[in-house]
């Protein structure tokens, strides 16, 4: 067998060159393409970011609805609710799909806007029944119209779904708080926050499960009551208070 030969510097040279030609254009591309740097950004909670690479994009490309979806999320992150609701809603005319509707309904959650949420989340699960996430907008949407029964069923729909969702469970212990059941929520907060003590909240005026859990472990406190001593005293000189009237 005749062995190889060796390659001179001149052909390594001509070689890496060729190779380096051939990568540059794809690093280029994708440097260069905002949808990218946009989900690059997401993944990194960097939201500014999110916004320059949609805003760049979306110049070049207004009904790309992955931008819009993209750049409703980061608002709703900062924020910015109604221009959420805004760049969802392009997106939802161009392609509804359930992710869609809960990202819009966690916006209107934020605003108050309860109705509107419960509108979204049931129109994401005409269309998936098993998207956990929008049961969850559900749950919180009921709780905020006051029907708190409709919204423990509806996050424990979403927890059969996805029973990891340190989301749902926080939303759990929210919904038992605010029913009066609060070692019930204390012991779903607590679950949240074994699966993610920091995840992501849906908007930053939300309280954590932490602030929850507090406020749960609080009401679940036990009132404090009087020493006995005291007690005694009081009935002591409450019966030499009645006893001149019993002898009148």
């Amino acid at each position: 067998m005749t062995p190889p030969v060796p390659l001179s510097g001149l052909s390594r040279f001509c070689i890496a060159l060729c190779l380096l030609l051939l990568i540059l254009p794809t690093c280029s591309l994708a440097a260069g393409d905002p949808a990218a740097r946009a989900a690059a950004a997401v993944a990194e909670e960097d939201w500014e970011a999110v916004l320059t690479a949609t805003g760049e994009g979306l110049a070049a490309e207004p009904g790309n609805v992955s931008l819009l979806c993209m750049r409703g999320y980061a608002l709703r992150k900062l924020g910015h609710y109604p221009e959420a609701v805004a760049a969802v809603s392009e997106a939802i005319a161009l392609d509804p799909k359930p992710v869609r509707y809960a990202n819009r309904g966690y916006a209107y959650l934020a605003m108050g806007n309860y109705s509107a949420a419960l509108d979204d989340a049931e129109a994401a699960l005409l269309i998936d029944p098993a998207d956990a996430t929008s049961w969850g907008v559900k749950a919180m949407a009921l709780a905020g119209l006051g029907n708190l029964t409709g919204a423990e069923s509806a996050v424990d729909r979403g927890i059969a779904l996805a029973p990891e969702s340190a989301h749902l469970w926080h939303v759990r212990g929210e919904v038992l708080l605010a029913a009066g059941n609060a070692t019930g929520a204390a012991a779903a907060l607590n679950r949240s926050l074994e699966i993610d003590p920091d995840y992501s909240l849906p908007w930053p005026g939300m309280p954590t499960a932490r602030e929850d859990l507090a406020a749960a472990m609080q009401a679940a406190a036990p009132t404090p009551t009087a020493p006995a001593g005291v007690l005694l005293a009081v009935a002591g000189l409450l019966v030499a208070l009645a006893w001149p009237l019993r002898r009148q």
